[in-house]
């Protein structure tokens, strides 16, 4: 792999090369916003048949409010697992629960908030098999 700033010879063309064989399928890293719209929201999906646990870090803004999470989320067939490991809420009034379950052939992850008006903001990256 050669990455910008080559000075030899038989250097690589472009900023980022490949010598060799690479693979990738899916969608590997995401970040996306989802505004809710309704207290309870599939933000997000991936497939069980191509990957079987993701990282999501997670930021939840309503107003001036806001909660900040990180999680992982595994799944074995049909059942998911969800592990939070940090929640911040700026205010006890303020709170947005996430759950996971397996629907079809996809894992979704799941919002529910208190308050609806709010946008919710996630880096997500799959950790392949």
């Amino acid at each position: 792999v050669g990455i910008g700033g080559w000075e030899v010879p038989n250097a690589p063309t472009e900023p980022l090369s490949v010598i060799g064989n690479i693979s990738s399928s899916g969608d590997l890293l995401k970040t996306k916003f989802v505004q809710m719209t309704n207290s309870s929201s599939v933000i997000d999906t991936f497939n069980t048949g191509s990957f079987r646990s993701a990282k999501y870090v997670l930021q939840v803004t309503s107003a001036s409010k806001y909660q900040v999470s990180e999680m992982l989320v595994l799944h074995n067939d049909g059942t998911a697992l969800n592990t939070e490991y940090a929640q911040i809420n700026s205010d006890k009034t303020f709170s947005t629960n996430f759950s996971t379950d397996v629907n079809g052939a996809n894992v979704r992850l799941i919002a529910s908030s208190s308050f609806i008006s709010c946008s919710v903001r996630y880096d997500r990256t799959i950790i392949p098999t």
